[in-house]
């Protein structure tokens, strides 16, 4: 019985520990942006929209393209009407950053009506963008540069 104590307050501090690293990790956008998206294309993921959301933004995006989402917490996409810009939108929540000449201009408010997956907004986003760029730009929110200075 005397060993059981040392033993549980060890295992308890260990708990303690493992808890705080996988709170600061997943606090931090490139790791979070790496790990909960390989969760979510696990088979035994219990949420199906977002396993299904993750799956189809995998099988519609380049190589390049999830890797760069993945890996930087973003995606960017080129627009066909502007020369030079690029629409760089963010995993998660966020605004779409409106980059010209690598310089940010403005920043883009646009949002489903209804909640979705994170990986169906992300995938919101670049269709709308390639499709309908003039439509996507007047019904976005504007915030440009002077006003988050």
């Amino acid at each position: 019985m005397n060993n059981l104590v040392p033993i549980s307050v060890t295992l308890l501090i260990a708990l303690l520990f493992v808890a705080k690293v996988v709170q600061a990790v997943s606090l931090w956008p490139p790791a979070s942006a790496r790990v909960w998206p390989w969760l979510r294309l696990q088979t035994w993921w219990p949420v199906a929209a977002d396993h299904n959301a993750e799956t189809l933004l995998r099988e519609r995006l380049s190589a390049d393209e999830y890797r760069q989402l993945c890996s930087r917490a973003f995606l960017d996409v080129r627009s066909h009407s502007y020369a030079n810009r690029i629409y760089r939108v963010p995993r998660g929540p966020g605004q779409v950053l409106v980059l010209e000449g690598g310089r940010v201009v403005e920043r883009l408010c646009i949002q489903p009506v209804d909640s979705l997956p994170e990986a169906d907004v992300i995938l919101l986003h670049k269709l709308l963008i390639e499709s309908d760029e003039r439509t996507y730009l007047e019904t976005a929110n504007h915030f440009p540069r002077s006003v988050w200075r």
